[in-house]
């Protein structure tokens, strides 16, 4: 017979299993995944069409690692690689410049002993803007007769307007970013514009004469000015607060669009190169990396919309006198554009459109402590 102390435990046990059970189903969906968020879109492998009016000129961005070329009313992958960033078009337009992320197992001098060790590194790689075989123009890899690697980062490789030279902010690991010139041909450097300098985001003038940076060496970035000889460097005076980086320039080398870091916010500027004139084309806080078109009517840029970042662009209307800018009008399809990597510059092509409608898919202290300066 079943005792009445058994009976007592038995209801205090079933009451506390309720008890439990009701506490679970309100704390379980804290402790366990929620339903799938809705996953990104894969990454396009072959030409895909852009809604509305086309876009004037072409465009290299990347998505995930990936070169990409837009123009004709669509854009169509260059690489598949998943390590390449930084796109750059030739004057031209028949060309694309980019870094390519490369690792090896290699060898390296420590405290006086050559030890093995896992080296990063990034190359400079050419390749036909209609695709086919690539081209290393300058490895960042270099294997001395002892068996001793040093390695580069090079990053944002910019042909000149002419062709004949390709800006690069080079890294060999002693803590700087300078400024280099290359010949696109050989590979070889033909010059070094700064020493000890902290550079970035490298951008010519339309005359050659002049490359736009920014320069983080004394810590908050600025936008700097140097002369493509090396001799010299001017800061670019803004009115707007904040922080500057990625300046690109107008086709005719008259204004800076740049993007300007304010309250962990992102938007779009442009300054007068003389004059110090400065207006903003944005006021999202989310919108990046602009760069104007071949006719510097339009506007290509980064935007990110609930937290997927995708390829803009706007007409400027007459935003740059006095006016405003049109609506921004969406380019890509939420594949997650790499934002921090820029845009290549826009370039005509004037072939590139009918060859994408008639070929489809293509095959898969001192800043910046310049020599000769006095900033």
């Amino acid at each position: 017979m079943i005792r009445a102390r058994e009976i007592a435990f038995g209801a205090v046990a079933i009451v506390l299993v309720v008890v439990y059970l009701s506490i679970a189903s309100r704390i379980a969906p804290a402790l366990t995944p929620g339903a799938s968020p809705t996953p990104t879109p894969t990454k396009p492998v072959e030409r895909v069409q852009v809604p509305g009016p086309s876009v004037n000129g072409t465009i290299a961005f990347a998505i995930r690692g990936d070169v990409y070329v837009l123009a004709g009313g669509g854009y169509v992958p260059l690489t598949s690689e998943g390590r390449s960033h930084e796109p750059s078009i030739s004057p031209d337009g028949r060309t694309i410049v980019f870094a390519r992320i490369e690792e090896i197992d290699g060898k390296r001098t420590v405290d006086g002993q050559v030890v093995p060790a896992q080296l990063r590194f990034s190359n400079v790689v050419m390749k036909d803007s209609r695709g086919g075989a690539e081209k290393v123009l300058i490895d960042g890899l270099v294997k001395a007769a002892s068996g001793v690697h040093d390695v580069t980062w090079f990053d944002s490789p910019t042909p000149s307007p002419d062709g004949k030279r390709i800006a690069v902010v080079a890294d060999d690991g002693h803590g700087y970013s300078d400024l280099a010139l290359y010949d696109p041909q050989t590979g070889k450097r033909l010059a070094l514009l700064s020493q000890g300098s902290n550079l970035a985001d490298p951008s010519w003038s339309p005359d050659g004469k002049t490359i736009a940076v920014t320069s983080y060496t004394l810590g908050e970035p600025r936008l700097l000015l140097v002369s493509a000889d090396g001799r010299s460097s001017t800061p670019v005076k803004l009115a707007a607060g904040g922080e500057p980086y990625r300046p690109s320039y107008s086709p005719d080398g008259s204004w800076l669009v740049y993007t300007l870091r304010h309250d962990g916010k992102n938007d779009l500027h442009v300054v007068q190169v003389s004059g110090g004139r400065d207006i903003a084309l944005t006021n999202d806080g989310k919108s990046w990396n602009g760069v104007f078109s071949p006719d510097g009517k339009q506007m290509a840029f980064i935007r990110e919309r609930d937290g997927v970042i995708d390829l803009y662009y706007m007409d400027l209307g007459d935003a740059l006198s006095g006016g405003s800018s049109k609506n921004a009008l969406k380019l890509t399809h939420g594949e997650g554009i790499d934002g921090s990597s820029r845009l290549g510059r826009v370039r005509e092509r004037a072939d590139y459109p009918e060859r994408l409608r008639r070929q489809g898919p293509l095959p898969l202290g001192q800043d910046p402590r310049l020599r000769g300066s006095n900033p």
